[in-house]
């Protein structure tokens, strides 16, 4: 008899889960997270985690389904929604799981051709607390260099660390702004890695040989194919300039570049400083202090995308 009563609970227990809202099953905590801007042309990875903080039986769509509600810029968009698969499943306490939600950015925007920086927000339908916001750039890929006004112009680096934005200033280096942003247009920088870090001086990135980890004896010596002469000017190096590096020859700029961490007076016109980080000192600071033997950071700093913020001319 007793027995029978605990297969009793159980079921009931089950299909009183399984009708419930989600926000309603006991036991259950869920976040939704991803990274706050993503270019037009890439991909949103959203960040399901379910914490288990109580024996629970969890439904299935939030195992293997989607139920989103979205909204673009404050209006509803068409939610995302996909029927899991099975009935619901016990976890006991302790339990995470996290799962990855891909999808193309443009599946948020209005429309493709979207030309203003949208903001999203998405949530997990019926759940309080999953509520997540993230921003998403137009498609910059058919953008021109010369259609572009590059004092206004910004870019975004976004990394594994947080973000930072960068204004430039072509009126003392206008061959460095141009090649830089043309470089971020073409996705050139995406994937790459903070390679040199010193603290108390400078950050540097921008090789493309850091995208292959089994050849860290390059990093630092790649380049895009081309070098840009030097323009050396009255900028100073002080906390949060943008600078390119350079071999002992000064004429050999290409993608290197660095953003100073603490005023550096010897660099002043010994490199070509050409612009500024707007936003973001937190993000330098936390990847300047960051644990690195030999300058290489232990946890490698990654540029997962550098987005440019165009405006035209």
């Amino acid at each position: 008899m007793l027995r029978m009563l605990r297969i009793l609970a159980a079921v009931s227990l089950s299909l009183f889960v399984s009708l419930l809202p989600a926000q309603e099953v006991p036991g259950l905590k869920v976040t939704l997270a991803g990274r706050s801007l993503v270019p037009a042309q890439g991909t949103v990875d959203l960040r399901l985690v379910l914490t288990v903080e109580a024996d629970t039986e969890v439904p299935a769509q939030l195992l293997t389904g989607l139920n989103l509600a979205v909204k673009c810029d404050d209006q509803a968009k068409a939610p995302i929604t996909q029927a899991g698969k099975g009935a619901a499943v016990a976890l006991t306490k302790g339990t995470r799981i996290e799962r990855t939600l891909s999808f193309p950015a443009a599946t948020f925007l209005p429309t493709p051709d979207h030309a203003e920086v949208a903001t999203v927000s998405v949530a997990w339908e019926g759940m309080a607390g999953t509520s997540f916001v993230f921003k998403v750039s137009p498609d910059t890929r058919n953008v021109k260099i010369e259609d572009l006004d590059l004092n206004k112009t910004q870019v975004v680096l976004v990394t594994n660390y947080g973000e930072m934005r960068l204004s430039f200033r072509p009126d003392k280096a206008p061959k460095h702004v141009e090649n830089f942003i043309k470089l971020c247009l073409q996705g050139f920088y995406d994937g790459t890695k903070f390679h040199r870090v010193i603290r108390n001086f400078m950050i540097q990135g921008g090789c493309p040989n850091t995208k292959d980890d089994s050849k860290p004896e390059t990093w630092g010596s790649g380049g895009p194919g081309y070098t840009v002469n030097a323009e050396f000017n009255d900028l100073r190096h002080l906390r949060g300039t943008l600078s390119m590096a350079r071999t002992s020859d000064p004429n050999t700029a290409g993608s290197g570049f660095f953003l100073v961490h603490k005023e550096s007076p010897h660099l002043d016109k010994a490199y070509s400083a050409f612009g500024n980080l707007e936003e973001g000192a937190d993000v330098l600071d936390r990847i300047a202090e960051t644990p690195v033997h030999q300058e290489r950071p232990f946890t490698p700093v990654i540029l997962h995308s550098a987005i440019v913020l165009a405006k035209k001319k």
